[in-house]
Order: structure tokens, then C-alpha cells, then sequence
């Protein structure tokens, strides 16, 4: 059996839908060439389970009890549910206690509203099942790091999750009581240019911010979420001809309804319109918002262009190349 497997998942832009896909509409997300590396070593300590990660200055160390549980928890508090995220994936496939060593070795900025934590977990749970000997299929892997986000998040999508996975344009839809993905196919060729606020999005707090919207002034919220909905599927069309000046219309009027549910900022209308104002097709808020970033779609040729207009405003630019390649292997060790 392999004893360490180290594996890198894409990470994700929102192109149509957030927020609006935890209330039973669609979604469409593309899969970002910027990834996160994860290594996994079996160690000879059963029932402990060591995270390390680049995003922080200390790792953390816990020990499993009762199969899934974690007890004696020590370190960073930002990677317990990572923890948390193992010790139920061990105790839903092993049945026994084995030890792990996590290290993590990220290209995807911390809270920056592109799925971060579902490019981890992805990456985490490929690796994992590598090392231990499971093979899980893709399939597998996706639901297992859609439970990792839910422990991390809460109230989580699929949309990350599936970016990390499978690679390519996301298509989200609701089926029968619960969400469903899978890629989009063909599709034109797309550029895009991610702009980072550098204040950090917080999925969990968004997501409420949204919840509490809903009871305050529940008909607005739901024109607003049902209005989403429309776009989401007036740009699976606009894909499926080819059409990516229509995809980029639609993403500028979904920035405008994101921002009427409160999870627009000053940072991120600054960094949407800079693109616009240099030639993007459109730009949009990405990912819970509140902070972190914007995607914008770019003609071709156009995105250096784009990148600089973000720079000049203040904020930091992300060349974002479509993934094709959802999670991957990159070295297994026996």
C-alpha cells in the first residue's frame, strides 16, 4: 500500500448564481488553473491526525476518539474543521484508526471568494484515498469534499466542490431535494482575470447576512433569488451558443442583484467597474463576497488590459486560465 500521495486540485470563479443556489436555483462556476497541493503521509501514530499549511504560521495536532471524533485538539484554530473534515472521512472508510500527516502548499489566496477550502479538500480527500488505498472514484471524492465544506461552511454549495473536482465550466441544478453537478461540456473559450480585494470573504457570515435578509423582507428576497435563477439559465444558454459577450451582460446585472442583498463592498464595485471601463465583457463579484474578489470575462487580448485597470485602482490581479483538469495525482510514494 502507499504510504504518502501528494495531489492539487483548481480552484473556482463564480460565474452566475451565488447566494441564489442555497435557495433551490442554478448555478454555472468555472474551474480556475490556480491550485492547491496536498500531501498525505500514512505515519506509524494511529489516531492522530497533523495538518501543516503554508497559509499559517502553526499547524495543528489532534487525536480521533470514537471513530470520527477529535479530542485533545492543538494549534491553529483556522485548520480544526480541516480536522474535523478527516476524522469523518476516516471513520466513513477505514473503520479503524490510522495516523495522518497533512501538508498543505496553496496557490489559492485565504478567503479570497475563490473556494479555497474546497481546492484543499479536494486535494486533501484525492490524496488521502490514494495513500490509504481507497481509489475512490470521482464521484466519491466530490461528495466527500462537499462534506468537508459543509463543515467548514455550514450551509455550503456544491458549486466549489465540483470546480475542484471535475474540472471545466460547472452546470448546479437542484434535483430532487438536493444539488446536483456536473460539467458543462463544450464550451467557447473563455479568459478571465480574477481581482483580489484583499479583505477576506467570510462564506459562513455571507451566507447568514443572506438568511437574515430572507426573514426581514422575505418577497424582495425571493424576486431578487428568483431573478438570479433566470440569469443562471439565460447563460447556460449563452454558452451553449457561444456567445460570451451575452454570458458577460448577464454577469454585469447579477453583480447588481448580488448587491442588493448586501454582499457587495466598496473594494469589490471598484474593482468590477475598472474592468468594465477597460474593455471586460463583465465583471462581477465572485464567491460569498463581502470581501474577497471579482472575476471579470476578457476578450481576447484584452486581459492584460484588465489586469493593469484593477492594479492602478489599488487591488491585486490573478490571471485565471480556465482548468480543463479537475483534481489530479501528481505523486504517489510506496
Amino acid at each position: 500500500m502507499p504510504i504518502r500521495a501528494r495531489a492539487s486540485a483548481p480552484s473556482q470563479a463564480f460565474l452566475l448564481g451565488e447566494h441564489a443556489v442555497l435557495y433551490r436555483q442554478p448555478a454555472l462556476a468555472a474551474s480556475i488553473d490556480v491550485r492547491s497541493h496536498v500531501t498525505v503521509e500514512v505515519t506509524p501514530k494511529p489516531g492522530v491526525v497533523e495538518i501543516e499549511s503554508t497559509a499559517f504560521e502553526s499547524g495543528l495536532l489532534a487525536r480521533l476518539s470514537g471513530g470520527s471524533s477529535l479530542v485533545d485538539v492543538r494549534g491553529h484554530p483556522a485548520l480544526e474543521p480541516l480536522a474535523r473534515g478527516v476524522a469523518g472521512f476516516l471513520g466513513r472508510w477505514m473503520g479503524r484508526d490510522v495516523g495522518l500527516k497533512v501538508k498543505i502548499d496553496s496557490d489559492v489566496p485565504v478567503n479570497s471568494g475563490m473556494a479555497s477550502s474546497a481546492s484543499v479538500s479536494a486535494a486533501l480527500v484525492a490524496a488521502a484515498s490514494r495513500a490509504l488505498g481507497l481509489d475512490l472514484s470521482r464521484e466519491e471524492i466530490l461528495e466527500e469534499t462537499y462534506s468537508f465544506e459543509t463543515i467548514i461552511h455550514g450551509k455550503a454549495s456544491k458549486t466549489g466542490p465540483a470546480c475542484a473536482v471535475l474540472g471545466g465550466i460547472i452546470w448546479i441544478e437542484w434535483s430532487d431535494g438536493g444539488m446536483s453537478a456536473e460539467p458543462f461540456g463544450e464550451a467557447p473559450s473563455l479568459s478571465f482575470v480574477m481581482g483580489i480585494t484583499g479583505r477576506p470573504s467570510r462564506t459562513k457570515e455571507m451566507i447568514e447576512r443572506v438568511a437574515k435578509l430572507a426573514e426581514e423582507v422575505p418577497a424582495p428576497h425571493a424576486k431578487i433569488v428568483s431573478a438570479i435563477g433566470d440569469l443562471v439559465r439565460s447563460g447556460k444558454e449563452a454558452l451553449i451558443s457561444g456567445d460570451a459577450a451575452a454570458l458577460g451582460r448577464l454577469m454585469n446585472v447579477n453583480h447588481g442583484l448580488l448587491a442588493a442583498l448586501g454582499v457587495s463592498s466598496p473594494e469589490l464595485d471598484r474593482i468590477v467597474w475598472a474592468a468594465r471601463s477597460a474593455g471586460a465583457l463583465g465583471s462581477k463579484l465572485s464567491g460569498a463576497g463581502g470581501g474577497g474578489c471579482a472575476v471579470s470575462l476578457s476578450e481576447k487580448g484584452a486581459a492584460e488590459r484588465i489586469a493593469s485597470a484593477i492594479e492602478e485602482c489599488g487591488f491585486r490581479s490573478l490571471p485565471a486560465p480556465l482548468a480543463e483538469e479537475g483534481v489530479r495525482i501528481e505523486e504517489v510514494v510506496s
